[in-house]
């Protein structure tokens, strides 16, 4: 499961920028919502996994400026794009940041962070664009 996580689901995103046909039964984007700078919230609806209050799931967040302080690390191409691997605790609504891949303005990679379980520890606050993606998951549809 890991390995599909981790290295497939990456890969199966990277195809649908590049020939949608291929990948999109794959890869289920949905959009969740967007922000008043215009950034967009993704949730690949087909990657959300419940183990009881756990929840797995991968986001696409779109920047169409920059952004590239979202990133802990500094990179050297502006940010336009990043796909999160994230775990939620939906009782107590606090994710940990796994996996972040960031794009560049052409939607080609500029570098991949892995974290696993040493990766930041968020409770987003009430009302944020992330919380409405947390909310999302935690939904059961």
């Amino acid at each position: 499961m890991q390995f599909y996580l981790t290295r497939c689901l990456p890969l199966m995103f990277c195809l649908s920028l590049i020939a949608p046909s291929a990948a999109v039964s794959a890869v289920t984007w949905e959009k969740v919502t967007q922000n008043a700078v215009g950034d967009r919230f993704l949730v690949d609806t087909s990657s959300i996994q419940r183990q009881a209050d756990t929840v797995l799931y991968w986001e696409y967040r779109e920047f169409p400026q920059a952004n590239n302080a979202f990133l802990e690390a500094p990179v050297d191409r502006p940010v336009h794009g990043v796909v999160l691997n994230w775990s939620a605790n939906c009782a107590n609504k606090t994710q940990r940041l796994r996996q972040v891949t960031a794009y560049d303005q052409d939607r080609k990679v500029i570098k991949r962070f892995s974290y696993g379980d040493s990766g930041t520890l968020l409770q987003p606050r009430s009302g944020s664009s992330a919380s409405t993606v947390l909310n999302y998951v935690c939904t059961p549809k």
